[in-house]
């Protein structure tokens, strides 16, 4: 018996149920499709994924492959198409996750704590908020009247475009009131 014959026995015997063919494929190539699984798994995947689960999931699309879309000639047709699944697995569950780069694998980091290990507020302690208004009062201070509106629309998050065009001045005199700023604050 050809190669080719035994691969379409072998498969044909696991699609129908026979427990030792299945026991065979697996055998032959279940570390392959495990090797190709780990090899893939990005390292922000690892601590929330085991590779037996991917691994699963391709037998699982194997088996349920209709049995006239696909025919393998050889082992190594079969390997490198049960590899392309295993891949493919992977890669879409990493897209799932972390397609974005909002939600990146490598952009992850621990949320910052205190030294008594509780997590800091994002919005503040009160003393840093009354450490805030005093800066934000000392600034004032320095910029001439005309120019807090400018001072104002930055606070707010404003573009300098969207600055200049909402007070009408040039973008030139929104980046002379920005380096000015910053000469205050002593950036």
């Amino acid at each position: 018996m050809d190669e080719a014959d035994d691969i379409r026995e072998l498969v044909a015997a696991v699609r129908a149920g026979d427990p030792e063919a299945s026991a065979e494929f697996y055998r032959r190539f279940g570390p392959y499709v495990r090797a190709a699984v780990r090899r893939q798994l990005h390292n922000g995947l690892r601590s929330r994924f085991d590779s037996l689960d991917f691994v699963q999931d391709v037998w699982a699309s194997f088996l349920a492959l209709p049995e006239d879309r696909y025919t393998f000639d050889s082992q190594g047709a079969l390997l490198g198409f049960l590899t392309k699944v295993a891949y493919n697995k992977v890669i879409e569950v990493f897209r799932q996750r972390f397609g974005t780069q909002k939600h990146g694998a490598g952009r992850e980091r621990p949320i910052p704590a205190r030294a008594d290990g509780e997590p800091l507020s994002p919005a503040g302690s009160p003393s840093q908020w009354a450490i805030a208004g005093e800066q934000w009062e000392h600034l004032l201070r320095h910029v001439p009247p005309g120019h807090r509106a400018i001072v104002e629309l930055l606070r707010d998050g404003h573009g300098y475009e969207d600055i200049a065009r909402m007070t009408g001045v040039s973008l030139s005199t929104v980046n002379r009131v920005v380096r000015r700023l910053k000469d205050l604050a002593g950036l």
